[in-house]
Parts: structure tokens; C-alpha cells; sequence
């Protein structure tokens, strides 16, 4: 960083310098030589400065903000431990890794564990055996390194929004969902969807069967004139990048709305006011495709204007990638952070 700053400094030096005592130089070759000093600028910051200063020029408030909003009831506790440190205090030895729908033992735990770790993937899973459950839940609570916090979607998506004072009263809000990349794949698995036979995530999900599987739930179960759904929205957040994904003619703002919590994915997850950018780095792919069963697009990220926009027959997508924490001081609750702040940002329109 420092090579690059005193190399930018060291142009400009020079191209003032030139400015100065060649003043006879012609008007086009000074226009040329400031267009490459500019270049040189834009491309010494980083990838992640760069959109950073574009999410900033693209959140901006919807213009009917919400007079009110509802939360359901429903609450917990959070235990935030070390996967491996929990492990260790089970007395549980590395080993290798097997994924598990359910599981029923601790040495499952140990290997769904590894299994996903592996992947750079989260996962989640049922505990089908109570008693065992019970021992690792307490074994995790009682750790001298976990870690407490208030839980359950409802009361993180009120905490945040609680924090807004422009909001006053509640109403239930049915036509919008939000979903991470585990939740995504059970969906589409049990509905018998696009990519059902997909059994885990490898890494950061393919964009195009995240599209897919985005598209067949609003084509297939979404608001249309002749279905009574009113699901119209879905919120997908995952580690590397979130997408926006509506029905046309009922969301309005949704570039903010997608960049805001993208932006919020990054503050919360290193306990920052703002986006740290020496903190977080770009993970998502720099190139991908909209579809991996229709005709798709190829799409090239670009920085300065992260938020990308595509439709497919009468349903929006918007794309952000998210600046990821490289020591995340909290993540548990995250997903609904991200939820709420990005409705916070959007417009419903009246029908």
C-alpha cells in the first residue's frame, strides 16, 4: 500500500512539475497526461475502498419510509463458542469429515463439524437425541470462552429496528422473506426445486443456481395476478454476497436496500460504525453467470458500481458483494441484521 501511495505521489509530482516548466507543451498532450494521472488514482485504491464509496452514493432512504413495523415473539439465548474449542471440551479428537441431515451423536457433530469447516461453508442441523443435546448445549454455555447474546429472529430483527427512530408501531409484514444458503438448498431439496440434488454448498454458492433457485420460488410460489401468494420479495444473504430478488411492480429502492445490508454484514461482523476497509476483503467471484439452466449472462464485477441489476420474466435481481470481516468479533444473529436493515431501506408500493 505504502509502494503504491508514494509511486501515485510521485506521478503527480512529475506531471506538475511538467505542467510547470514545459507550459508550451500542446493543451491534448496535458489533457492525456491528467487522464492517466486519474486512472493511475481510481486504480491505486482498493478494490474494497472503491465500493465502499459507491455503497455510500447508493444508500439513500426510500421515499415512503415505514410508519410501522411488526415483530413476532420469540426469543433466546445465543452461545457463541469456538467449533473447536467446544470440541476439545467434549473430548473429541480431529478426524475426518462426513456431512449428516441429522444428527444423533456426538462423533456426528464432530464430523458435520469438520465436514463443512472444510468447505469453507456453514451448515445447519437437527439434534435428534435430547440428552445429548442438553450435555453439549451446557458443556458449550459453561465454556470460560463463550460468549452470551440475546437470540431468535425476532428479537435481533426488533433490537435493530428498534434502533431507528423513525419507526413508532408494528405490522405484520407476509410478503417478504429473508434466507441464507442452507436455508435456500433445504427448500428447493424438500420442494423438489432447480439444483435439488445439490447435497452441500462447496465454498461460496454458484450465483447462477442461487438465481435459479431465487426465480422458481417467486415464479412458482410468488404474488401473480391469478395466485393469492403475496410473496413478493426474498432477501438471499450468504458469507461472499447478497441478492435481491422481486417481483416487478411491488418493491421500489432496492439498490439501497441490498447495499445497505451488505454494508451492515460488514460493520456488525467486526463491531465497527464503519466499514473498516484495512478489517474486511472482497470474496465474492469477480465474474459469474446469472443461470445455470437458462441462457445465462456473464456478468463482470465492477467496484464502482457493485450493485449489479438483471431481470428474468417479470422478477428484479439485485447483486452486491459483501466486504467480509477478516477477524469477526460476531456473527451469530447476522442474517437477521442483514434482513432488517435491508427492509429498512426498502419501498413497498401501495397496490
Amino acid at each position: 500500500m505504502w509502494q503504491r501511495s508514494v509511486y501515485v505521489g510521485l506521478l503527480a509530482l512529475a506531471l506538475g512539475y511538467l505542467c510547470l516548466l514545459g507550459p508550451e507543451l500542446p493543451h491534448s498532450a496535458l489533457r492525456h497526461l491528467s487522464a492517466s494521472l486519474l486512472g493511475t488514482l481510481r486504480r491505486a485504491r482498493s478494490l474494497e475502498d472503491r465500493m465502499v464509496t459507491a455503497w455510500q452514493a447508493a444508500i439513500v432512504r426510500p421515499a415512503r419510509p415505514w410508519a410501522r413495523v411488526a415483530v413476532g415473539v420469540n426469543t433466546c439465548v445465543d452461545v457463541v463458542l469456538s467449533g473447536v474449542k467446544l470440541l476439545e471440551a467434549l473430548g473429541l479428537e480431529p478426524g475426518d469429515g462426513r456431512n449428516h441431515a441429522v444428527l444423533n451423536s456426538r462423533q456426528d457433530l464432530k464430523e458435520a463439524f469438520a465436514h463443512f469447516m472444510g468447505k469453507g461453508a456453514a451448515a445447519e442441523r437437527f439434534f435428534s437425541d435430547a440428552e445429548s443435546f442438553h450435555h453439549i448445549a451446557r458443556t458449550a454455555s459453561e465454556h470460560p470462552g463463550a460468549q452470551l447474546y440475546v437470540g431468535g429472529n425476532a428479537a435481533l430483527i426488533g433490537q435493530k429496528l428498534a434502533t431507528n427512530p423513525e419507526l413508532k408501531q408494528v405490522f405484520p409484514l407476509v410478503n417478504s422473506i429473508g434466507l441464507n444458503e442452507q436455508e435456500l438448498l433445504f427448500l428447493t431439496q424438500s420442494a423438489s426445486g432447480p439444483h435439488a440434488s445439490l447435497d452441500s454448498w462447496s465454498g461460496v454458492p454458484d450465483v447462477g443456481v442461487v438465481s435459479d433457485i431465487l426465480f422458481w420460488i417467486l415464479k412458482e410460489h410468488g404474488k401473480t395476478s391469478e395466485r393469492a401468494s403475496d410473496l413478493t420479495r426474498i432477501h438471499f444473504h450468504t458469507l461472499a454476497y447478497h441478492i435481491l430478488v422481486t417481483v416487478d411492480g411491488h418493491w421500489g429502492n432496492q439498490v439501497a436496500a441490498v447495499a445497505a445490508g451488505a454494508r451492515a454484514a460488514g460493520t456488525q461482523a467486526c463491531a465497527t460504525e464503519t466499514i473498516d476497509t484495512d478489517k474486511v476483503f472482497l470474496k465474492a467471484p469477480l465474474e459469474f453467470v446469472t443461470s445455470q439452466i437458462e441462457a445465462p449472462s456473464k456478468i463482470s464485477l465492477n467496484p464502482d458500481e457493485p450493485v449489479v441489476h438483471w431481470h428474468r420474466e417479470g422478477i428484479s435481481f439485485h447483486f452486491t458483494p459483501v466486504l467480509v470481516c477478516k477477524d469477526p468479533v460476531r456473527t451469530v444473529g447476522l442474517g437477521d441484521a442483514i434482513s432488517a436493515e435491508g427492509l429498512l431501506y426498502s419501498e413497498l408500493y401501495p397496490q
